[in-house]
């Protein structure tokens, strides 16, 4: 059956969105979806009681944001969304002048020429290697809804980040302190990390009557086979299996499906999807008409906005810096 977009939306208080990083995330509060109950982070070890097993993203969010000077006159902002070689990179770009096909840009520190557009994507080639231009000029691009300030960008990795590139953080994962992994895995709980590149269009709103006439974004993924595998073992010895973000859901759900470990997923998942691996999901609030909302519905049912708008009321905060909450995955 079709889903209208209109039932994805709700309102969301500017205060409610929070504009600063839980520097410590043990202080950060979870919302247990099946009781209302609220904790904070800190204590959520002492929810599972039997071993089980978390599914992280282990995707690092690269300095893709680049301000800088045209030699002429003027600024301009690239913000790239992928690597296609060493001098070569799909990127947007923000600046007053026309931007044709084959058009010179002679910046401060380095130079590019447009050779390709894609819709509103530009493909340029540098004359230094897009990761030297990242690591030297680049900073890390906080969500569109966030002020930006170079206090906040340590806080918008996870403290297990290793390689991928991403331009958004999987942000379920920041509540994972290294230290509150450790006393997870004393406990006799296990950890796989898996690799999901998170885009820019993770923000993308919904904007088509129905979600089936929305393009949904597509994502690059890889799983290790060994991690895999221990996943389908801890599936069939029912174990409890816990997807930290709705990045770590869509990346197993899409393997599983499709047998591919490795790979790329434009995987929509509907309200009335099925869910085959994880029997938790631990995942932050999402924005008004985001896709994302969509898996809350799936898993949660029609319910999630009263179950939203109750975290509002109660002074929950929401989006990349806010708040978390945990649902069970009903079969």
């Amino acid at each position: 059956m079709p889903f209208e977009s209109k039932l994805f939306d709700y309102n969301l208080p500017k205060e409610s969105i929070n504009q600063k990083p839980y520097k410590n995330p043990n202080n950060s509060k979870l919302l247990i979806a099946e009781t209302n109950e609220v904790i904070k982070f800190k204590e959520f070890n002492k929810l599972i009681k039997s071993p089980s097993l978390f599914i992280l993203n282990k995707s690092t969010v690269r300095n893709v944001r680049i301000e800088t000077r045209k030699k002429t006159k003027g600024t301009i902002e690239i913000f790239i969304l992928e690597i296609l070689g060493d001098n070569i990179a799909k990127c947007l770009l923000r600046s007053s002048d026309s931007k044709k096909l084959n058009k010179q840009y002679d910046l401060e520190n380095f130079s590019f020429k447009i050779i390709k557009i894609v819709n509103d994507a530009f493909h340029i080639h540098t004359n230094k290697s897009i990761n030297e231009i990242i690591e030297k000029y680049g900073k890390t691009p906080l969500p569109p809804y966030i002020e930006d300030s170079s206090k906040k960008y340590k806080y918008y990795n996870n403290q297990f980040s290793d390689g991928g590139f991403s331009v958004a953080s999987p942000t379920a994962g920041l509540h994972f302190t290294s230290q509150q992994i450790k006393l997870l895995e004393n406990q006799g709980h296990d950890f796989v990390y898996i690799n999901l590149d998170v885009n820019i269009d993770t923000f993308k709103p919904i904007t088509a009557e129905y979600l089936h006439e929305h393009n949904i974004h597509e994502e690059n993924y890889n799983i290790d086979e060994s991690d895999f595998n221990k996943i389908m073992i801890a599936k069939k010895q029912n174990k409890n299996i816990y997807c930290v973000g709705t990045t770590s859901l869509r990346a197993i759900e899409s393997a599983y499906l499709t047998g591919n470990t490795n790979g790329s997923t434009d995987y929509f998942i509907y309200p009335d999807s099925k869910i085959n691996i994880p029997n938790y999901l631990i995942t932050n609030f999402h924005a008004p008409k985001s896709s994302l909302l969509s898996i809350v519905a799936c898993i949660y049912g029609d319910e999630w906005k009263t179950l939203y708008s109750n975290a509002l009321k109660s002074g929950l905060k929401f989006l990349s810096f806010g708040d978390a909450v945990i649902f069970k995955v009903h079969e």
